[in-house]
């Protein structure tokens, strides 16, 4: 049988500790080559709306000790959007009554079989957030105790559940431009979490004085100052967009979520390649930093003072990311009997592709 989740199934059946434990142990199946990775793909049409691009995504990955493979994909209409003085990118509720699409396809490694199809969103977050957490484990000192968080979306919310749950952090310092939703942020994470949180009125606010910074923004511009960068710190950001790259010359100890880098990207031949909503990286020789598994697998050292200031960018996402989070979903809403289970055989054929 294949099983059939929604978000709200996702996020009940997963667990904090379960997830950090299977993304940590999936990160040292990839460290010694029992994990696969296929590069973000992205392909673009143009689209009627001003600003706006058609935008479809792809990657995959498999863990073999978990014996799993997932296939994610969305399918999204992306406009560029002037908010609070930064150009976002904002994903357009289109899809029938103001919904998104995206989805995680979970597959056996062992008999090829379709075990379950999800919404992505919950995952989405979370493998991020998970992610940066094990990063924030690995690197920052082991007695960092206040955590300035950038952000207030969904992806902060599973910075915030997560990096809490590794380390010793007793205060979240939380800035978003919108003062009310980051005041009710900090309320709904200190319930959730039982870590103290203290809404602020500017970035700079929120990373002075702390052992951590995190940026978990939509920005395209940078959102966090050099200057702000202490002796001891430990920087985590999860766009390249949001973070000034010359932090690579600042700090002593970096790593990088993959080095696979730079995302494919595909669209009809003859149309600039300024389409609104299209963020490109620059092109970055990023095999010269290490990746954040083999950080975890001990196969590169970290940081060996407490002077030292850290810097893990969690730069593109993974398949790996995916499978694990998917794995964990899956697992967890069959022994919890959630979900719709509908015959695989609907997935299935006879003829030989």
């Amino acid at each position: 049988m294949t099983l059939i989740l929604n978000n709200d199934h996702v996020q009940r059946a997963l667990s904090v500790n379960e997830c950090l434990a299977v993304m940590e142990e999936s990160y040292l199946e990839q460290a010694h080559s029992r994990a696969v990775n296929r590069p973000t793909c992205h392909s673009y049409l143009p689209h009627s709306l001003p600003n706006s691009t058609y935008s479809f995504k792809s990657v995959d990955g498999g863990v073999g000790k978990y014996g799993v493979l997932a296939l994610r994909v969305t399918s999204d209409v992306v406009q560029e959007q002037e908010l609070h003085g930064s150009v976002r990118l904002e994903k357009l509720p289109l899809a029938g009554n103001g919904k998104f699409v995206g989805l995680v396809q979970l597959y056996s490694a062992e008999t090829g079989e379709l075990l379950a199809i999800m919404p992505d969103g919950f995952i989405q977050q979370t493998r991020v957030g998970v992610t940066s957490a094990l990063g924030m484990k690995v690197m920052a000192r082991k007695d960092s105790q206040v955590l300035g968080l950038i952000g207030s979306g969904g992806q902060a919310k599973a910075h915030y559940r997560y990096m809490t749950a590794v380390m010793p952090i007793k205060k979240v310092k939380v800035f978003s431009p919108n003062a009310e939703h980051r005041k009710s942020f900090v309320a709904e994470m200190e319930k959730e979490t039982g870590v103290a949180g203290e809404p602020v009125s500017s970035a700079e606010e929120a990373a002075r004085g702390c052992d951590v910074i995190c940026s978990a923004t939509n920005s395209s511009r940078p959102v966090v100052k050099l200057d702000w960068l202490e002796a001891g710190m430990h920087y985590n950001s999860i766009r390249e967009f949001e973070t000034d790259l010359d932090v690579l010359n600042k700090c002593e100890v970096i790593a990088i979520h993959t080095q696979f880098g730079g995302i494919q990207h595909y669209q009809p031949p003859g149309i600039d390649d300024d389409m609104p909503g299209v963020r490109r990286e620059k092109p970055r020789d990023w095999s010269k930093y290490p990746e954040i598994c083999d950080l975890i697998a001990g196969k590169v050292p970290s940081r060996t003072n407490d002077q030292q200031i850290t810097f893990f960018l969690n730069n593109v996402g993974t398949g790996v990311q995916f499978a694990a989070m998917g794995y964990c979903a899956y697992k967890a809403a069959k022994e919890k009997g959630m979900g719709q289970e509908i015959p695989s055989e609907w997935f299935m054929q006879d003829i030989k592709p």
